[in-house]
């Protein structure tokens, strides 16, 4: 009896084995870093996107919206600022980016306050920094007959050569949390969702905690990606009409917060834990970091990436071998990039991470 007992216990632990090393297990896929060399033109406080083989990283600045620097076979080179602030025609105010389907950048504007957007520019001719800030190549389509609305604008999706996607909805219908902007026919379609959190009523507080700092993202295709700010809250979603359909919900845990009368809103307690996200055509990739207090100062930092297919599933997950405080990922899935910054030094690191060892 005893022998027989063991022998089951042998093929659960073979069975569970094998389930383990096929997703990478409690421990992950344990990958070793290579540190990215960096020119000394690069100031980038942190990374926005990864175009191609450009990295276009926030700048600090106030005369420029970006940084942008050539990111190949482990360098970091060629950092220069772009995208000029101020009033003129070729000069813009705040800035967020987008890959288009056809291969193209697109650039939002927006005020400084988030009750509209000023224009949409499209480069077509982006494989280099020169082409990127060269403004005869730009076509830019202006956004200011569009009707006033409460947006997000750090963060937009590209549906079609003439629509986006972006966080926010017109205040009239404040009781939606996206919307599709046609900026060839200057339209603004609220998407029908609204979050399931028990807070009852379509209140301003509401919209704001599931957009403020919320980020969106797309296959390039047909289906996106929704992250919230707060905690740890993603699905993936498809449009149908004027509809968002949920199609796999990868995180749950809702933002723990009330509607204070005037508008705002109230965190009740936060855990501390958060994601930050990065997709490719193929794939979503699932940065989950800790945020702590230090030094009157938040910080976050993590070392573990979840790595899941636009279905939803699970693919595997990743344990780096330093912890940092941004991911992003190359478009052919082959890199993985690290972002991190020493607290006592302030000094900026990269670390690259090869997903496909064989390339």
């Amino acid at each position: 009896m005893q022998n027989k007992v063991y022998s089951v216990l042998l093929m659960v632990f073979a069975v569970c084995s094998c389930t383990n090393s096929q997703n990478g297990g409690n421990h992950g896929i344990e990958l070793q870093g290579t540190q990215v060399k960096i020119d000394s033109a690069y100031y980038g406080s942190f990374p926005l996107l990864i175009y191609d083989s450009l990295l276009i990283s926030s700048s600090n600045s106030t005369t420029y919206g970006c940084i942008v620097s050539s990111l190949t076979n482990g360098y970091l080179t060629g950092s220069q600022n772009a995208f000029s602030i101020g009033n003129g025609n070729d000069e813009f105010h705040n800035i967020a980016f987008a890959k288009g389907k056809d291969s193209s950048l697109y650039i939002i504007d927006y005020p400084f306050y988030c009750n509209k957007l000023l224009s949409i520019t499209q480069i077509t001719n982006s494989n280099n920094i020169d082409s990127i800030k060269d403004s005869k190549l730009w076509k830019k389509h202006s956004l200011i007959n569009l009707p006033s609305f409460r947006c997000v604008c750090k963060t937009f999706v590209s549906i079609s050569d003439s629509t986006f996607l972006v966080p926010g909805a017109p205040y009239d219908a404040i009781g939606h949390i996206m919307s599709v902007v046609d900026f060839k026919n200057h339209t603004l379609t609220p998407l029908e969702y609204w979050p399931s959190d028990g807070v009852q009523g379509d209140s301003l507080a509401k919209h704001s905690i599931y957009t403020n700092n919320c980020r969106i993202f797309s296959n390039q295709k047909d289906r996106f990606l929704y992250m919230c700010g707060e905690e740890r809250f993603a699905f993936i979603f498809t449009l149908e009409g004027k509809s968002i359909k949920i199609l796999k919900e990868l995180y749950s845990v809702l933002p723990d917060y009330k509607c204070k009368g005037d508008g705002n809103y109230k965190i009740n307690s936060r855990s501390g834990n958060g994601l930050a996200i990065d997709v490719t055509p193929k794939n979503i990739y699932v940065f989950l970091y800790k945020e702590t207090l230090e030094n009157n100062a938040f910080h976050r930092t993590g070392n573990t990436v979840e790595v899941y297919d636009w279905n939803g599933t699970l693919e595997k997950t990743l344990v780096l071998d330093r912890s940092g405080d941004f991911m992003k990922v190359s478009d052919d899935n082959n890199t993985l990039y690290l972002f991190t910054n020493d607290q006592e030094s302030g000094e900026e690191k990269i670390w690259m991470y090869r997903l496909n060892k064989d390339k």
